[in-house]
């Protein structure tokens, strides 16, 4: 029997995938739950309003705002998960624009907890305390990652281990963060995946807001994309818009070939 149009479609899309990305059910739940407070934003000429809210992080693609997400969360929980077990978290951005930073195979590190006991968060070693989402202007959205991985035994790491996961990295102020090899990481540190969340962050007011006030941006660049200054590039500085290009080509050439095959048949 042919496949269906979609099927084919979907397998073709997952396929190509980041590799580090479970598939399938996982059979930990996890949970990650923000508590964003009311806070206005003035810039770009502008007030940014954000409301508060409880944001619960517990599956794939929960839309946030860097400004809601920009604390600590106030809770991540593990439910479901063995007596005696012991976890890692690993939270990580693979849509940074600067492919000197990150790349989808080798994403930025946000946040890594090592040695987490009873499926409690807090016992657990901080080797990269939680930095939120600070997705430059007109980047696009950005996927977070949170990996829940269970550990075959306790780690022996500290922070000064992580540049051995990020060969690549020749950013000083990101030492043990950038372009961070995800796969290596849990296969030299025997973890598996049994956990799984992501949210999806753009540009905000609070974005805005720090680039100008806290990392020295112009005005003129914070704000680009917004009415009165300069509209954003037509294509993504990574060259990522080119790789989506690319890939959705790939994908229709591939669905025309079926489309061919069937009428070929019948």
């Amino acid at each position: 029997m042919l496949p269906t149009l979609a099927t084919f479609t979907t397998l073709f899309v997952l396929s190509h995938g980041q590799s580090w990305v479970p598939s399938g059910d996982l059979p930990v739940d996890f949970t990650v739950t923000f508590s964003a407070p009311a806070m206005v934003y003035n810039v770009c000429n502008q007030d940014f309003t954000q409301s508060a809210r409880t944001i619960s992080v517990d599956t794939r693609g929960v839309a946030v705002t860097p400004g809601e997400t920009a604390n600590d969360p106030t809770a991540m929980t593990i439910t479901g998960a063995a007596a005696g077990d012991m976890h890692t978290i690993l939270m990580v951005d693979p849509d940074v624009p600067s492919a000197a930073v990150g790349t989808k195979e080798k994403p930025l590190v946000h946040m890594i907890i090592t040695n987490i006991a009873n499926a409690d968060p807090t016992t657990g070693t901080a080797l990269v305390p939680y930095r939120g989402p600070m997705p430059s202007p007109c980047s696009g959205d950005h996927v977070y990652h949170y990996l829940l991985l269970k550990q075959a035994a306790a780690l022996n790491l500290t922070f000064g281990d992580l540049p051995d996961y990020t060969p690549d990295c020749t950013n000083h102020d990101l030492a043990g963060r950038c372009l961070f090899e995800v796969a290596n990481f849990t296969s030299s540190n025997q973890l598996t995946p049994v956990g799984y969340v992501t949210m999806v962050a753009a540009t905000d007011g609070y974005v805005r807001y720090e680039y100008v006030n806290t990392r020295g941006t112009s005005e003129a660049e914070a704000c680009r994309g917004l009415d009165g200054y300069d509209p954003c590039p037509t294509s993504p500085p990574s060259g990522h818009g080119v790789n989506v290009m690319m890939s959705v080509s790939t994908v229709m050439a591939a669905v025309s070939c079926l489309l061919f095959m069937n009428f070929a048949l019948f």
